[in-house]
């Protein structure tokens, strides 16, 4: 939702809506509070009849209407087991939701982009079964809840990241029709969801590595460095510059010089060592990183403020994917 002021060229639908929602959501957290364990009672349930509902009250109106009419008793019969039916499905539908509990189980990290996934645990009281309980996020896909057999259930929920850093879904719908559809008692409540997203991969070349010293590094590049390292009959291409000319004094043999490079093993992620923005950096250093990894290469990362040691290993990625998603943010 957006907090930007609203002039007087906006529709005043629109001001209506974004006034109207965010009253609410402050009437929603003074009433349901943000906490990782809540409980639902009468207090955080809300009850109201669906469309099927209203056609249903409709229904039994014009069967009491069409009995005092024509005095029938029989219809008055069957209008009064049908509003019995309509009360009693009210105590069912809201006793569907009410003494159920629910905590965050866990979140996995994501990636910018794609669905990060939200694990949520549904408790029951003992010896109350609870089925067609939906649960789920406005962006996201809601998933089933039954809890018949079984005192608790984990569902796993995915919502769309669109942000690196923590990332908060906001309150989590909880509804149900049960049993007959005719009401839909929900709830809104906010499980304060703290989900890691990491930036968006994008994969590219590894830098040039930093050369090192020749007992720490391997040889990469035998000619142009400045490092000696054997001597070897010339062939053709080699730098007239590395020819040994003592030698061909001496033997008539052309010999040359041969140089090695050496680099550090290493590999180490620098922001400057990439192009683009702060954004841009911090994805390229991502795909590096994941890239590095499959190759089962060792790595570091070094942010200014934030320097990581080289490692391998999944803990390590994980370790160096949670900086970048974290850099440079409050």
């Amino acid at each position: 939702m957006s907090d930007l002021p609203l002039t007087g060229d906006a529709p005043v639908a629109r001001r209506r809506e974004l006034f109207v929602g965010k009253r609410f959501s402050r009437w929603l957290d003074r009433r349901i509070p943000p906490k990782d364990r809540i409980t639902l009672s009468q207090k955080n349930v809300f009850i109201f009849p669906t469309a099927t509902g209203f056609a249903f009250g409709g229904l039994v109106a014009l069967l009491i209407l069409g009995a005092i009419n024509y005095q029938a008793s029989l219809v008055y019969g069957v209008a009064f087991l049908l509003g019995s039916l309509f009360l009693v499905t009210i105590l069912y539908t809201f006793r569907n939701l009410s003494g159920l509990t629910l905590e965050l189980a866990g979140a996995r990290p994501g990636f910018v982009g794609e669905d990060v996934e939200i694990s949520i645990r549904v408790t029951r009281p003992e010896g109350r079964a609870r089925e067609g309980i939906q649960l789920g996020w406005p962006e996201g896909i809601l998933q089933w809840a039954e809890l018949t057999g079984q005192v608790s259930d984990t569902v796993r929920l995915y919502v769309r990241a669109p942000s690196r850093g923590y990332f908060n879904p906001g309150r989590l719908l909880v509804e149900t029709y049960f049993p007959l559809g005719l009401l839909r008692a929900w709830t809104w409540v906010d499980l304060d969801v703290n989900a890691l997203v990491y930036p968006r991969p994008v994969f590219g070349d590894f830098p040039r590595s930093v050369s090192g010293h020749r007992d720490e590094g391997q040889l990469i590049d035998p000619l142009g460095s400045d490092d000696f390292s054997d001597i070897k009959s010339y062939r053709p291409g080699d730098p007239v510059r590395h020819i040994i000319w003592r030698s061909y004094a001496r033997s008539d043999e052309l010999m040359v010089k041969q140089y090695a490079s050496y680099v550090e093993p290493r590999l180490w992620l620098t922001l400057d060592g990439v192009s683009g923005d702060l954004e841009e950096k911090v994805s390229r250093l991502t795909g590096l990183a994941l890239k590095a990894t499959r190759a089962d290469r060792e790595f570091g990362l070094d942010l200014g403020t934030v320097r990581i040691s080289p490692a391998r290993g999944e803990a390590h990625l994980e370790q160096v994917l949670k900086e970048l998603a974290l850099h440079g943010l409050r």
